[in-house]
C-alpha cells in the first residue's frame, strides 16, 4: 500500500510542472482584470473566509486520494491558518497546518523557515492573463449543477500534456489533468493523473459571460479506430497521419500552413501513441488527444 508521502513523492514533478504553467500562463498581477471581484475581498488578492472549504479527488493511475483545505481563522490581515487534510484510498488521514498569505497567494506550514510555495487550489482574483494569447482560452463547466466561466490552458511538450482549468470568478483550481512520461523513482514512467474539485461552498451559483463557450468538436469514429490500431502496431505511422490529415482539412484542428501533413520526421513519442489508446477507449478528452497531435505538428515530427 503506498503511503501518502510516497504519493506525495511520485506527484512532485507533475506539480513542479503545473506551478511552472500557471504561473507563465495565468499572471497574477495589477492592472488586468477579467474576473468580477467578490466585494469583501481586496482585489488582487485570495478571496477566501473563515468556514470556506476546498476538497479534491486525485487518482494517479489506479491509486486514489482525497486532499481537503479548510480555511480556519484569520491571523492577521494577510495571513489564514488552512488546515490539509491528505487520505489515500480512504485509509488514514494525514493533518497539516499551514499559513496562506492571501495577498501573495504563497503558503507555508507552521514551523520555522518551511518552505514557502505558490497555493495553486486558488489564485488571487481577479485572475490576470495576456489576452494576446492564444494559450488561454475561456470554456463553460458545470460544477455540481452550477454554470461557470472557466480559464482553461493547455500545455504539450516531448514528456505529456497538461490540462489546467480554473474557474474565472472565484480563482479556484477545478481539475488538472497530465498523460505521459513522468519520472518516478528515476525511472520514466507512461502515467495518467487528475485532481479534480468535488466539493467546496466557494462557488454557489451560475457565472457566464457571453464570450464563453464550450468545446464542439466532432471527431469521426474511423479516427478513433485508427487510433486504437496504430496504438497496438496493427498500422503504421503513415496510414495514421491520414486521420491527421483529415482533421486539418476539416477544420477541427488549426495548423499555420495551409498544406497537410505529408509524413513523419523522426520517432513519435512514446506517449502520444498511450495517449491515443487511451482516447479510442475514452479514457481521455478529445482536447487532450488533439493537444498530442497538435503537439506533433508543432514540434515537427509531423511535417505539414
Amino acid at each position: 500500500m503506498f503511503s501518502i508521502y510516497k504519493v506525495k513523492l511520485l506527484m512532485k514533478e507533475k506539480y513542479e510542472n503545473i506551478i511552472i504553467l500557471t504561473t507563465a500562463l495565468l499572471l497574477v498581477q495589477a492592472g488586468f482584470a477579467f474576473a468580477q471581484e467578490n466585494s469583501s475581498c481586496p482585489s488582487h488578492s485570495v478571496c477566501v473566509h473563515p468556514g470556506d472549504h476546498l476538497k479534491y479527488q486525485i487518482q494517479m493511475g489506479v491509486v486514489k486520494s482525497s486532499q481537503t483545505y479548510m480555511f480556519g481563522d484569520m491571523i492577521d490581515d494577510e495571513n489564514i491558518k488552512v488546515l490539509e487534510q491528505s487520505s489515500i484510498d480512504q485509509n488514514a488521514t494525514e493533518n497539516s497546518t499551514l499559513i496562506l498569505n492571501v495577498k501573495t497567494g504563497f503558503i507555508h506550514g507552521e514551523q520555522k523557515n518551511s518552505t514557502t510555495v505558490p497555493f495553486l487550489s486558488i489564485l488571487p482574483t481577479p485572475i490576470a492573463y495576456n489576452t494576446t494569447s492564444t494559450a488561454v482560452t475561456t470554456e463553460l463547466e458545470d460544477f455540481k449543477g452550477f454554470k461557470r466561466t472557466a480559464l482553461v490552458t493547455t500545455q504539450t511538450d516531448a514528456n505529456g500534456s497538461f490540462n489546467v482549468q480554473y474557474d474565472k470568478q472565484t480563482g479556484v483550481l477545478l481539475n488538472e489533468h497530465f498523460v505521459g512520461i513522468a519520472t518516478i523513482l528515476g525511472k520514466p514512467v507512461m502515467v495518467e493523473s487528475s485532481n479534480n474539485l468535488v466539493e467546496t461552498n466557494i462557488i454557489n451559483s451560475d457565472f457566464t459571460e457571453a464570450e464563453s463557450s464550450t468545446s464542439d468538436i466532432s471527431i469521426p469514429n474511423w479516427i478513433k479506430n485508427n487510433a486504437k490500431w496504430w496504438s497496438e502496431g496493427s498500422i503504421d505511422d503513415s496510414e495514421f497521419v491520414k486521420g491527421i490529415q483529415y482533421l486539418i482539412s476539416s477544420g477541427v484542428m488549426q495548423v499555420p500552413h495551409d498544406s497537410f501533413p505529408s509524413g513523419t520526421s523522426q520517432q513519435i513519442p512514446s506517449w502520444i501513441k498511450s495517449n491515443a489508446g487511451w482516447w479510442s477507449e475514452g479514457k481521455i478528452s478529445d482536447q487532450d488527444f488533439l493537444a498530442g497531435i497538435q503537439y506533433l505538428i508543432n514540434a515537427g515530427i509531423v511535417k505539414v
